[in-house]
């Protein structure tokens, strides 16, 4: 069954049974926390579906709170489980699935881990690439239980919230928020602006909420006022300023380590960036727009090996004009069924 039916068949049901919704909203998010369920279920966007369709047919706030803590407790227990199995099994993970076809799945979580330590499994909960193989990990390098769960726990609670309460008082709200939105649209093109220059820049963990926002903002106001080229000249310009700026910092750290601060990806991500720009030259600035995380070590990349700057210049302005298009394409479809 494809995702999209999945995720259909869940939210139709919670529609349909409404007292099912914390118990649903329990095991979806036990699956999406837990290591060898992730990859099969579309957790949040499952809960999002319940939390909209709840709002859109009239049930009352008072059924958030359950729903809520259902799921927080749901993903901590996936996430607890999943640091058992690390910590039993330790270096025979690698012989399980999913991890036999996808070894790198251990890999990126395990520089995940030694980059932000205990941190990470807090990051974890918001990181979707890596996010139910952190606690494995955390198991695999014997990190301490107490602060495991005291983590786990408290981002589990922030996940959930923030996965269920927006989409319910969007569409319960949808009027007086487009109305705000209107109103305020210059301030709001401001945000995507700096949005789109955040995605830009080369954390991991700015990449997926900025990407998230710059849509679901672009979504509500061409859905407010129609007004789609403001929306994607907006974007476009913010990913323009975030690529010079990461292209100007390429040039003044060539003669230093550039992983370190402001950026925080790992010496193999940098490399193969570096390889990437070295083997296609400017149209990887196109390309890499859409390979995810690697779109903002790609122009760092670029000044770090001195490329002339009014040929990326001319580049970085092209390939943002494409990205803001292709993220806000959605907008302008949900705007026109709409309208």
């Amino acid at each position: 069954m494809a995702l999209e039916a999945v995720v259909e068949t869940v939210v139709t049901f919670v529609r349909e049974h409404e007292s099912w919704a914390a118990p649903v909203a329990f095991i979806v998010a036990f699956g999406e926390s837990f290591c060898f369920l992730s990859l099969l279920i579309p957790g949040t966007a499952i809960l999002v579906g319940i939390a909209a369709l709840l709002a859109a047919s009239g049930v009352e706030a008072h059924i958030l709170p359950s729903a809520i803590i259902a799921a927080a407790l749901g993903g901590s227990l996936g996430y607890a489980v999943s640091f058992w199995i690390g910590r039993y099994f330790k270096d025979s993970v690698h012989n399980i699935w999913p991890f036999t076809t996808r070894p790198h799945l251990i890999t990126q979580s395990q520089e995940f881990f030694e980059h932000y330590g205990a941190f990470g499994v807090f990051l974890g909960h918001f990181f979707g690439p890596v996010r139910a193989v952190i606690p494995v990990v955390a198991g695999m390098f014997r990190m301490r239980e107490l602060p495991f769960q005291i983590a786990n726990v408290l981002s589990a609670i922030i996940w959930s919230a923030g996965v269920i309460a927006p989409s319910f008082f969007l569409v319960t709200f949808k009027d007086e928020v487009i109305a705000f939105l209107h109103a305020h649209q210059y301030a709001v093109l401001s945000v995507i602006l700096l949005l789109a220059i955040a995605n830009s820049i080369p954390r991991p963990i700015l990449f997926v909420p900025t990407l998230l926002l710059v849509l679901g903002l672009g979504t509500l106001m061409v859905i407010g006022n129609g007004n789609f080229p403001m929306v994607w000249i907006a974007a476009a310009i913010g990913a323009f300023i975030g690529d010079f700026y990461a292209y100007y910092k390429g040039i003044l750290h060539r003669q230093a380590r550039i992983e370190t601060w402001p950026f925080s990806a790992t010496k193999k991500q940098h490399a193969d960036a570096r390889a990437f720009v070295e083997s296609r030259g400017l149209p990887s600035l196109f390309i890499s727009k859409f390979q995810g995380f690697n779109r903002g070590l790609v122009p760092l990349e670029t000044g770090n090996l001195e490329r002339p700057m009014g040929s990326f210049l001319v580049a970085s302005a092209s390939s943002a004009l494409l990205w803001a298009l292709a993220v806000l394409l959605p907008a302008l479809v949900v705007g026109k069924i709409v309208a």
